[in-house]
């Protein structure tokens, strides 16, 4: 493979150091010639593909400094991603830079460094993600300043070429060509129908449900069929009528709503290669939210697993086999990631997506995590993680949360404005919107930095 180059210097943005440290970074991949640092993998053959630009590093270090060294996050293989931060610190912007990066753009940049296009799916938990479908429009006053950002850092405006939204059936479109979708009732597990309905799998109602999911096994059944099933008291010789009846209340409720349908969603459809699918979920509530992104996390595990699996057995025995048109590579994201896989109460997606981070890697599926609340996200999910951007937390369990996730070693001294600070979650709190930690296996310790500006428009700020 002939190496490809970082050949790309961008301008300086940064003229002084805001922060000090003595802690120095004894291990890094760093490029000298236009100074950069790629993260999330080691280097061979000085093979620079597969990059995508994440801002550049805004702290002084003793011995060798990387002050206002540009930052690269590899996309080579897949990754589990965790972003941490306030409302208002940035963790949600970062989502934009990296599915920018990830993406076909609607103008050529110098944000990504020889990457074909990755399929991503965005879990939109606030209905904010529609804009990465277009330029800033310079007539919005947060957006004119975005444009400005955007001109210091010697980056055009640019928008995802190929991007579709999705919004639940009967929702307000905002775009006007957004995709309507519902959901099947035959693509719910037994231990999601509980965690949507708040009961035990082995309670008198979970018992209802999987026998209920038992009879109509292997079969695309609808919520309609279901409560049919369930209303026949000779289907359940033994079975408290009373019971029964609370189920059927809250199916009911569900068989009223735009959610369920015959002809639900299909991930296999929406897997084109390099394409941006995003999903705004903010009007359904959070055991919906959860339960869209179960269905989601299941199929892609299973459909990508299988064509890997097929794909790996196929160059082996070098067959030639159509395995169907799917892309290599598939990246999960999901914001506000606390709503849909909370720590301390049940969530349909909860199962879903600790197998997927244990297991996707070998199916090309990375995940990406993005929470204002660390320490309420589940522990399993997050066993896997290997990069981490930390932006500003202020509450103690969320830095301690956040401090226990990141890969690599943490700064134990820093200076801030004269200022000598000795102890990590200060630091933290410390953080200006758009600075952050960021963390990864490759790096001796976590490394200051600034995030780029978003190349299309940001619908995520504060309201005037």
């Amino acid at each position: 493979m002939s190496s490809v180059k970082l050949a790309k210097r961008f301008p300086a943005v940064l003229d002084k150091a805001k922060f000090l440290t003595k802690d120095q970074i004894v291990s890094i991949q760093n490029v000298q010639a236009g100074q950069h640092i790629i993260l999330g993998r080691s280097i061979k053959n000085d093979d620079y593909s597969n990059l995508i630009y994440l801002g550049k590093v805004i702290e002084q270090a003793q011995g060798k400094s990387y002050f206002a060294n540009n930052l690269w996050m590899d996309v080579s293989f897949p990754h589990v991603a965790y972003i941490t931060g306030t409302r208002g610190s940035g963790k949600s912007f970062d989502l934009g830079v990296i599915l920018e990066g990830l993406s076909e753009l609607s103008n050529d940049s110098n944000v990504k460094n020889s990457v074909t296009p990755i399929t991503s799916i965005l879990i939109d938990t606030q209905s904010q993600f529609w804009t990465l479908k277009y330029k800033p429009n310079k007539n919005i006053p947060e957006n004119l300043d975005q444009i400005n950002d955007l001109k210091s850092w010697g980056m055009e405006p640019s928008s995802i070429e190929n991007c579709s939204i999705f919004i639940p059936k009967g929702t307000e479109s905002i775009t006007g060509d957004e995709i309507e979708f519902t959901i099947k009732a035959s693509q719910i597990t037994h231990e999601e129908w509980c965690g949507l309905l708040g009961q035990e799998v082995y309670s008198p109602q979970g018992h209802i449900i999987g026998r209920t999911l038992e009879h109509f096994a292997e079969s695309e059944f609808s919520i309609e069929q279901m409560v049919g099933y369930i209303e026949d008291p000779e289907n359940w010789e033994h079975v408290a009528e009373q019971s029964r009846n609370a189920l059927l209340y809250k199916l009911d409720d569900y068989r009223r709503s735009n959610l369920f349908s015959n002809d639900g969603l299909n991930i296999r459809d929406i897997l084109i290669e390099g394409h941006c699918n995003v999903f705004m979920l903010r009007d359904l509530r959070n055991e919906d939210k959860s339960l869209i992104t179960s269905i989601i996390s299941r199929q892609l595990f299973s459909i990508m697993g299988e064509y890997h699996r097929k794909k790996k057995v196929n160059t082996f025995f070098e067959r030639e086999e159509d395995l169907g048109n799917l892309p290599s590579k598939v990246w999960l994201v999901i914001d506000e990631a606390h709503v849909v896989a909370p720590k301390d109460s049940y969530s349909p997606a909860r199962s879903a997506l600790v197998e997927y981070v244990k297991r996707g890697r070998d199916a090309g599926l990375s995940l990406v995590l993005a929470t204002q609340q660390p320490s309420a996200v589940d522990d399993k999910i997050l066993s896997q993680v290997d990069f981490t951007i930390n932006h500003r937390l202020t509450f103690q369990s969320d830095v301690e949360a956040a401090m226990g996730r990141t890969p690599t070693k943490i700064i134990q001294n820093l200076k801030i404005g004269g200022t000598e600070i000795s102890d990590f979650r200060d630091m933290i709190r410390l953080l200006d919107s758009g600075e952050c930690f960021i963390g990864d296996h490759n790096t001796s310790r976590v490394i200051l930095s600034k995030i780029r500006p978003r190349l299309s428009s940001h619908g995520g700020y504060s309201p005037k």
